[in-house]
């Protein structure tokens, strides 16, 4: 079975490479090329990744049965092709993806923006999982912490709150050390194939390079994270290793990058919803994680024109 591939990503090599099968499941296929990166397949259902191809598909394709774990596969040509098994990808006619989150500049002191922002901070509160770091929202007002008797997963959840709000502080000091320490403890935490832990650090990264501008101690912040994040991501598996070591570059899945670029146009509400909606739907965990860390990334180094909502609406 020949697929033709529709798009690439950012990080992906096209014309000549070579490796293994990693891991299949119905819906996405990874492959490790040396000296160490994963690179990913995906039906046509499924949105883009920087290190992914997205493939040409029937309705109810799965990788399941077509590919082993194991087995050898190789570029030459444009053409990727699997030692043992008949599966193979046409890569010469598809067409580049990236979104460039540096080019967003995203400002929530911009009433619209800002107001693009509590739409999805409110979607990701109506949506709301029994599991993963998406909790949050619910139990960092001090205001409401004495009255809110947290579930058996906040209880697990909670350390990171402290974590999470001191990696805030660190970020808006331009301290990378103590965001290195705080980020450490978040990642491979939590629920998930991809951790809810390493979810949350890829959309805040995200968030921090949508309002990175032009300014020169953001970039060197990030700067400094890039340094540190790729040693710091062995200690998760090597899917969401994957996932971290592109966000430190800017380069982030397609449903997050997709609801950045809505944050900043913010001229359709709707629009904004409709994205936040489609992130969220991202795994079990990994949707509502990514959003929320992807909305504080974009406060830490903003006071939003948030006079528009009160405290109920940010925490309730």
């Amino acid at each position: 079975m020949r697929c033709q591939a529709l798009s690439v990503g950012v990080q992906v090599p096209i014309h000549h490479f070579s490796g293994t099968v990693h891991s299949v499941f119905h819906h996405a296929c990874n492959l490790w090329l040396e000296p160490g990166m994963l690179l990913t397949l995906l039906p046509s259902q499924k949105g883009n990744v920087p290190h992914g191809i997205r493939l040409h598909t029937p309705p109810e394709f799965t990788f399941v049965n077509l590919v082993q774990v194991g087995q050898p596969v190789a570029c030459r040509g444009g053409i990727l092709r699997t030692g043992g098994s008949a599966f193979s990808v046409d890569l010469r006619s598809a067409r580049p993806w990236h979104i460039d989150l540096q080019e967003l500049h995203i400002d929530l002191r911009q009433y619209a923006q800002a107001h693009s922002w509590a739409i999805a901070w409110c979607e990701l509160k109506t949506f709301r999982r029994r599991s993963g770091l998406s909790k949050i929202p619910r139990v960092v007002s001090p205001s409401k912490e004495r009255s809110y008797t947290p579930t058996a997963t906040e209880v697990f959840l909670q350390p990171s709150i402290h974590t999470i709000s001191a990696l805030l502080q660190a970020t808006k000091d331009f301290q990378s050390e103590d965001a290195r320490a705080s980020i450490m403890p978040l990642i491979g935490r939590g629920p998930g194939l991809t951790p809810s832990g390493d979810d949350f650090l890829v959309g805040y990264l995200a968030g921090l390079w949508s309002t990175a501008c032009d300014s020169p101690s953001r970039r060197q912040f990030l700067a400094a994270l890039k340094a540190e994040i790729p040693a710091l991501a062995r200690n998760t598996n090597e899917i969401s290793c994957a996932y971290l070591r592109s966000a430190v570059k800017g380069h982030i899945a397609e449903p997050i990058a997709k609801l950045a670029q809505q944050l900043k146009q913010a001229n359709d509400m709707m629009s904004v919803r409709v994205a936040t909606q489609a992130a969220l739907q991202v795994g079990h965990t990994s949707g509502p994680d990514g959003v929320l860390g992807l909305l504080l990334g974009c406060l830490a180094w903003q006071s939003p024109a948030l006079h528009l909502l009160d405290e109920s609406v940010l925490f309730n």
